[in-house]
């Protein structure tokens, strides 16, 4: 049973124990004898129970409250990974503060408490910062870890050097290299990205890079083409500016609507409209879709488009090689 399901079965123990009669009121015949027996029962007897049913609420609470307290299970794949100087050998625990690290041929995989793994590949350094029930976290040093959970969103976060992997309910590839620069490859789901006050929506199929001082740059789908790559690195780590983002405009289709979507909000406001226009004539934004909101970067009408964008995108990847998806509607051909 996991977290949930005892902070669920503990509350509906609780809600039928107050569903129950406050007063049970025997047939007058029998309650002479109920009586007496009430009067003979010793008082040591009555607060046992007391004291059981506390015991009871203490042992179940603490099980909420502390959930994964000891740390996560970790279990050795290949050659000889290790927790801090010691050696995995089989399977251990890695606790809070702890870092399992693996070297070039060594491979080792973690369970994320009860909500999922991730496997931690060659040439890695991963610590655990956090493991109860409403907080699942790690810090990613350098390597490359998979990552693979099923959990309402939030509830799973990796750090790095240069951004904030915060899972939407996802699996994903991350990497981290020896200047703290990331990338991140989406495969289920969607993971957020965050650097201060600035944020990338990765979903399935696409992919985002980080840089020192940058935080995480523009998302973009892994089949897109290489100029709009380059430019989206001049954009966001070269200090591209206009030129880059009207590069990024020129090479965009369709399927490129992600990215688009991220640079209505990052451009400068003199540019802001040829992106949204661009962006509307590649996928026509859903019905009730205002373009002077959408330019005054109003968060309910940007995240109406961000959902259709997003469907689509789920679409293509969900049905690639099975049903060819058009890009602009996310409807069959």
């Amino acid at each position: 049973m996991n977290d949930r399901e005892h902070e669920a079965e503990f509350a509906r123990l609780l809600e039928e124990t107050r569903r129950l009669p406050r007063s049970i009121e025997p047939p007058r015949d029998l309650w002479p004898a109920i009586a007496a027996r009430i009067r003979r029962r010793p008082a040591w007897r009555r607060w046992a129970a007391l004291a059981a049913a506390a015991a009871v609420v203490l042992i179940v609470g603490r099980r909420i409250l502390t959930g994964s307290s000891e740390g996560w299970a970790v279990a050795r794949v290949d050659g000889a990974p290790r927790i801090g100087r010691t050696a995995l050998v089989g399977t251990g625990r890695l606790r809070v503060g702890q870092v399992i690290v693996t070297d070039d041929s060594s491979r080792a995989e973690v369970q994320v408490g009860l909500i999922g793994r991730v496997e931690v590949l060659p040439g890695s350094e991963l610590r655990l910062v956090a493991a109860r029930p409403d907080a699942h976290r790690l810090a990613l040093a350098r390597g490359t870890i998979y990552a693979e959970v099923t959990a309402p969103p939030r509830l799973f976060v990796v750090e790095t050097p240069t951004a904030t992997a915060v899972d939407l309910g996802c699996a994903y590839t991350l990497e981290v290299d020896s200047t703290g620069a990331s990338r991140l490859r989406v495969t289920a789901g969607y993971v957020e990205l965050v650097w201060g006050d600035r944020r990338s929506i990765v979903p399935l199929g696409a992919m985002a890079v980080t840089r020192a001082g940058a935080g995480p740059g523009t998302p973009f789908v892994e089949d897109a083409p290489g100029a709009l790559r380059d430019a989206l690195t001049a954009f966001d780590f070269a200090r591209g500016g206009s030129p880059a983002a009207r590069a990024v405009l020129r090479a965009a289709r369709a399927e490129d609507a992600v990215t688009l979507w991220h640079l209505v909000s990052r451009v400068d406001p003199s540019l802001r409209a040829a992106v949204y226009d661009r962006l509307a004539a590649l996928v026509p934004p859903p019905s009730g879709t205002s373009r002077d909101a959408a330019l005054r970067l109003d968060a309910p009408t940007l995240e109406r488009y961000w959902q259709h964008i997003r469907r689509i995108q789920w679409r293509r990847e969900i049905l690639k090689g099975i049903r060819e998806i058009d890009p602009r509607t996310g409807l069959a051909r």
